[in-house]
């Protein structure tokens, strides 16, 4: 059975190795921030905040910023990426926070790892303020590359991942009292092919030829959910 100390040891040797680098680069959570269409002054909390770049777009945009990780080296290195925010050492499941607090609550790749989900989702509902507005991303268990490859799910499947249809997410969402408004594709599997990276011309061909195809990729064999919630 996989324990809370587990996922800490886990997590804190991928940031360990991998530093600021563990995860996306910073212009990307930038475009992706867009989407929460957020306001100005208001409170926002990032949940499983990584190396903090989420926090860092929110911070641009002149929100007050709070973030928790239970990786005490992902909050030393976003600590360091984002001094602006307030950051601390907290799991999903038991958030540190007063209740009706946060306008904004944004959980990006992190819930489907969570130990217990149905916990991590009635926290973040329990900080947020009636009215608030959410960003959490998921994965799809019927991304079309899992299906072709014959795989399923990412390299932390060997930690914990719970992977759903855009369906089944929409219900698991509903049954904790939140509606998905507007679900988008993440950008990223597209966004990180070069194409020209080789000079192959059969790697160009292919390189593009999935770029493309990505441009016209139903929702419901996308990469991962990008969900805003109310």
């Amino acid at each position: 059975m996989i324990t809370e100390k587990d996922v800490v040891d886990y997590y804190n040797k991928i940031y360990g190795i991998k530093g600021i680098n563990a995860m996306r680069p910073f212009g990307y959570y930038r475009n992706v921030f867009s989407y929460l269409s957020a306001e100005s002054g208001k409170r926002l909390l990032d949940v499983g905040t990584g190396t903090g770049h989420i926090l860092k777009a929110a911070v641009e945009k002149n929100l007050q910023s709070y973030g928790c990780d239970i990786s005490p080296e992902s909050v030393k290195i976003a600590g360091k990426n984002v001094p602006e925010a307030e950051i601390t050492v907290a799991s999903g499941e038991n958030l540190p926070y007063q209740s009706d607090f946060f306008d904004y609550v944004v959980c990006f790749g992190s819930l489907e790892h969570f130990l217990d989900m149905d916990k991590g989702v009635s926290e973040m509902m329990r900080v947020a303020k009636p009215n608030a507005k959410f960003m959490i991303v998921v994965p799809n268990r019927n991304f079309f590359l899992w299906r072709i490859r014959g795989e399923y799910g990412t390299k932390q499947q060997d930690l914990k991942e719970t992977l759903m249809s855009y369906g089944e997410w929409r219900d698991f969402f509903k049954k904790h009292g939140l509606e998905v408004v507007r679900a988008y594709h993440d950008p990223w599997p597209w966004q990180s092919v070069g194409i020209f990276k080789h000079k192959n011309p059969w790697r160009i061909a292919r390189r593009a030829f999935y770029r493309f195809i990505w441009l016209f990729m139903p929702l419901r064999y996308t990469y991962q959910f990008i969900l805003i919630l109310k």
